[in-house]
């Protein structure tokens, strides 16, 4: 998906934003349409299969033009914001999300994709009449074959930003499938306390975010906020070395979380800050596409090594912990170039309204 991802962010920049997000969720209602005929009528499994990725796919198009106009609405100052208000709003439909799907099952689980189907179609009616397009390519450099990579591969700040999301993404993978897999596997937890920790992540996304939002917009810059939330998600790590329990577990989410709400926001801000406005999208696009490899990685290994040490998994923990900890002074000691970076963003962003 980082590779779809990666021509969505060129062709965004080529297109603009409006038109991606409206005509490409049109394949969407037919996808959801094929999965809810699949389990309604069994036997249709390669189309139920097809349909599913073809909605992932379309998710991947979107992703780019969402990011890129965020920034083309927002100035520098307040791009941080703006990412953190779509980021909640996201947390909420995914807490939303379900809620209702649980509701519907229980009159079949193909509804669930009968109502998605319907609510895509609302959804491209209110982005055609409702979302005026936030970037016209007519009013920039289009770009040429070639000019992306010699632009970002001249950028060596965003190349060392990229080789540092690419380790974050290997240490932060061990998050999700490789935590799922020690509490299960490893110490034999039940089922429903996993449910738990993961429903106590989404209501403290929402609750977190706009405090910790007001203290990243007084304080310091984002690059350095990325820093501290690294050290946090080590702190998190460290708890696992102690027998799990249901506490152990809630508090090492809980201060897990404090890095996400710290970390997550920050990275399209940066992204679109140091990258040229005709560029933001395939910015993202190749950020996404790198650090892809880090999240990949992190996965595979981090499974192995997690079976390797599975008589000491608390070594496991202890090394991702340091790991992360790194992760955390690699931000910190580029948060300084970043300063400097954003200081000349802003000032030419002022000559440009005065001109």
């Amino acid at each position: 998906m980082a590779v779809i991802q990666y021509f969505a962010g060129i062709l965004t920049d080529k297109i603009g934003r409006r038109t991606i997000l409206v005509y490409s969720q049109i394949p969407a209602i037919f996808f959801y349409l094929f999965i809810y005929y699949s389990i309604a009528v069994p036997h249709y499994f390669l189309i139920l299969l097809a349909s599913w990725y073809g909605t992932i796919i379309i998710n991947s198009i979107q992703y780019p033009a969402v990011q890129a106009a965020v920034a083309d609405v927002t100035s520098v100052h307040d791009r941080l914001s703006g990412y953190t208000v779509m980021r909640i709003m996201a947390n909420l439909g995914i807490a939303v999300g379900p809620l209702l799907g649980a509701f519907l099952a229980t009159y079949g689980l193909q509804y669930i994709f009968l109502v998605s189907s319907a609510v895509t179609v609302v959804e491209i009616f209110m982005l055609y009449y409702l979302m005026k397009e936030t970037y016209n390519p007519k009013d920039h450099v289009i770009l040429k074959r070639g000019e992306l990579t010699k632009s970002y591969s001249k950028d060596r700040f965003f190349i060392i930003f990229i080789i540092i999301g690419i380790i974050l993404g290997f240490f932060m993978r061990q998050r999700g499938s490789t935590f799922t897999v020690y509490t299960i596997y490893i110490q034999h937890l039940p089922y429903l306390y996993l449910g738990y920790v993961w429903a106590l992540n989404g209501f403290l996304v929402v609750v977190l975010q706009f405090p910790l939002l007001r203290v990243m917009t007084k304080y310091g810059n984002p690059m350095l906020w990325r820093g501290v939330g690294s050290l946090f998600y080590a702190i998190g790590f460290l708890f696992l070395i102690y027998t799990p329990t249901l506490a152990i577990l809630f508090a090492f989410m809980t201060i897990s979380t404090f890095g996400e709400d710290l970390v997550s926001p920050t990275t399209q801000s940066i992204i679109t800050t140091i990258a040229p406005d005709n560029m933001r999208g395939s910015y993202i696009g190749v950020y996404n596409l790198y650090t892809s490899i880090g999240g990949f990685a992190g996965a595979v290994f981090g499974l192995y090594l997690l079976f390797v040490l599975e008589n000491v998994s608390s070594t496991y923990w202890v090394y991702i912990a340091i790991g992360s900890v790194v992760v955390g002074g690699m931000y910190v000691s580029i948060s300084r170039l970043f300063s400097k970076r954003f200081t000349r963003v802003v000032k030419e962003e002022v000559v440009a309204s005065n001109t």
